[in-house]
């Protein structure tokens, strides 16, 4: 069987990592991309290629695509993994920060997406996997500018799928809701660089209630599971949340409407 060529971003700890070690035992060769090199060192094997990027660097993307093409020739999967999560009250949020999340989340996915495109098309196959979020379908107090991503990455996803559909060319959204990883801790860790004026404190009292249950919650090898088998199905679901509570808040919001699921979210919350 000839093995295929997969590029994964955010590979330097959670799902990324989780992604490229799972396909790296089935038939895969990754390159896994990430800015902490010295993370993406304890992964190199014979199947892994670790590759320091940024994906606000348009420039090193191109470079990093015309090098894999050089090597192998060919690339058949993209993981659009990499991504953090700005959490604070939209009011609080500097333009500055938010301009960030944006380009890391939405434009970098992009950027790559254009970079890996023109290949595809040139080969007629190919699969670009899209990693959202359970909030690129619903909202959360203090999750604004994360929120507002993920829908744009879900609006991206399938513009782009339509595009491209006729071209062999698969795009499928996977959509987490919280997975056991470094993620969380980051979030409020830059929470706390946003200022926020005394009316939000329920707000702030509330997030970390919301997110207390993540020491249980499944591990990022699911998510892996779930890009390995849209990858190597000749038809992948266009988009699949998990785990289960994921798609029961969605099924929830379009079952209860709009107003009545943010009084839920608000009395979970208690704000």
């Amino acid at each position: 069987m000839t093995q295929q060529i997969a590029l994964v971003t955010g590979a330097s700890s959670g799902i990324g990592r989780a992604t490229a070690e799972l396909l790296a035992k089935n038939n895969y060769y990754v390159f896994a991309m990430a800015r902490r090199m010295d993370r993406l060192e304890q992964i190199r094997s014979e199947n892994i290629e670790p590759i320091r990027l940024d994906v606000t660097d348009a420039e090193a993307i191109k470079e990093t695509v015309n090098h894999v093409m050089i090597t192998k020739g060919r690339i058949d999967l993209l993981v659009n993994n990499a991504g953090y999560g700005q959490l604070g009250a939209v009011e609080c949020v500097s333009m500055e920060a938010a301009h960030a999340q944006f380009e890391v989340n939405v434009f970098g996915y992009a950027r790559f997406m254009q970079a890996v495109l023109p290949h595809m098309r040139e080969q007629k196959s190919g699969c670009i996997v899209n990693i959202a979020s359970i909030l690129g379908k619903i909202s959360i107090p203090g999750f604004g500018w994360y929120t507002a991503s993920k829908h744009a990455v879900e609006a991206l996803s399938e513009t782009v799928r339509s595009e491209v559909m006729q071209q062999g060319i698969h795009v499928v959204v996977i959509a987490p809701g919280l997975i056991k990883t470094e993620f969380t801790a980051k979030e409020f860790e830059l929470l706390k660089t946003v200022n926020h004026p005394p009316a939000y404190q329920k707000l702030l009292d509330a997030l970390p209630r919301l997110l207390a249950h993540e020491p249980k919650a499944p591990g990022p090898e699911i998510i892996a599971r779930a890009i390995l088998k849209a990858a190597n199905s000749a038809y992948p679901p266009i988009r699949h949340a998990l785990p289960g509570d994921s798609k029961t808040a969605v099924i929830s919001r379009w079952f209860l409407g709009g107003r009545l699921f943010d009084w839920a979210v608000r009395r979970k919350m208690k704000l």
